[in-house]
This record gives structure tokens, C-alpha cells and sequence, in this order.
């Protein structure tokens, strides 16, 4: 991990250093000048975090959660799971009305998951134990984001996985409503005024209905 630091840049060159102690206990150092400064550009530093003062049950959660991203790019476990949810959504309804075909397909698909995700990690993980890693996930989901954290937390939470299937059925749909908009042929009218000049009168009608039939509406 790479933070971005800035020091001053060379503010009083050739000052001498002197090394006081602080009211605490710790020591630091004084640059003490003749009051000119010089000024320029700050300089970047790197301070850079090789995981050397990490415990080791950090750093197995950071492999496994690392092997897991590599996971959920594999298309072959992505198009399962898509297959999956594309297939069975159109079971949900979204109420508050929770139907038995919701608990057997949340176990056939926490199953699914659960199975592919561990052989892949026993694999790419030595010692990986799939409880000891649920567990380490409840205790760090401020450490996990995005499609990591979506994914864990649908194999654990039956209202997120309620949520995907709903999210897959409204996506099948087309996301709601449709609208089209149907316009009439333009009709031009010829006035004759009183000084000669003619003028064109313009009459644009407008049709919204939704797709699929419906009453349609005038304006």
C-alpha cells in the first residue's frame, strides 16, 4: 500500500539541529536558522506498507479476499450465478409476503455459491476453511466493499438475496414502465391576412401510450 506524503523542501538550508525533549517524554529535533527562508516546491515522498507488522490472521483474511476478487472474475462462476438468478427470479414478487419457493431457492443457491467459491479458495488458498472465513468476514465487513461484500452478504442475509432476485427480475423486465412517443404527420394551414402576406400555422400532435398497448393520450 502506497500513502502520498509531502515534506517542506529544503525551507532552511544549512541550519543546524538541536534535540529537545517534550513535555511527554519524546524527543525531537529544532532547526534553528538565521530567520531567512527559502521557498520551493514540496517534495513527495512514498511511505510504503509491506504487511511486515500485519498478525498473520490479517494477512491469511487479505490472500483469501484477494483470491476471491480473481474469483468473481472468472466467467465461468459469474455465468452460473447469472444463469441461476435469470432462471429463478421470476418467482419474487416484492411485498413483504415471503413465499416457501423463496427459502429453497436461497439454500439451493447459498449451496451453489458456497461450494464454488470454496474449492476455488482451497486451491488458490493453503489451510482456507470456508466457517473460519464467514466468521472473519462478520467481524471486518468495514474491510470489504463492493461486489466482494454484495456477494458475501447475499449467501448470509435472506433479504439481500431477495433484493438480487428482485434486481435481476426488474432488469428482465426492462426496468419498468416503457414509453413511446408517436408524432402525426404535420398539417400546414395558409392564412391570407389582411396586408397580403401569407403564414403558416403549425399543428404537432403528440401521442405518449405505453408499449404493449394501452389507451392512448392526446395532447
Amino acid at each position: 500500500m502506497s500513502l502520498g506524503g509531502q515534506v517542506a523542501g529544503a525551507s532552511m538550508p544549512g541550519a543546524p539541529a538541536h534535540t529537545m525533549e517534550t513535555e511527554d517524554g519524546l524527543e525531537e529535533d529544532l532547526f534553528i536558522g538565521d530567520g531567512e527562508f527559502m521557498e520551493g516546491e514540496d517534495e513527495e515522498i512514498d511511505i510504503v506498507n509491506d504487511g511486515s507488522g500485519l498478525d498473520e490472521e490479517t494477512k491469511q483474511f487479505d490472500r483469501i479476499v484477494g483470491a476471491l476478487e480473481d474469483v468473481l472474475m472468472d466467467p465461468e462462476f459469474e455465468d452460473a450465478r447469472e444463469s441461476f438468478c435469470k432462471k429463478n427470479c421470476i418467482h419474487f414478487e416484492d411485498n413483504d409476503e415471503n413465499k416457501l419457493i423463496y427459502t429453497d431457492l436461497f439454500a439451493r443457491y447459498t449451496e451453489m455459491i458456497e461450494a464454488a467459491i470454496e474449492a476455488r479458495l482451497r486451491a488458490a488458498v493453503p489451510g482456507f476453511d470456508m466457517g473460519a472465513f464467514m466468521a472473519q468476514c462478520d467481524a471486518r465487513k468495514e474491510e470489504l466493499m463492493g461486489d466482494v461484500f454484495d456477494l458475501l452478504l447475499s449467501l448470509g442475509d435472506f433479504e439481500a438475496f431477495k433484493e438480487v432476485m428482485l434486481g435481476y427480475k426488474r432488469e428482465a423486465a426492462g426496468g419498468g414502465v416503457s414509453f413511446a412517443i408517436h408524432c402525426r404527420p404535420l398539417r400546414v394551414y395558409t392564412e391570407e391576412q389582411e396586408d397580403g402576406e401569407e403564414r403558416q400555422d403549425l399543428d404537432l400532435a403528440l401521442q405518449i401510450s405505453p408499449v404493449g398497448g394501452g389507451s392512448k393520450a392526446r395532447s
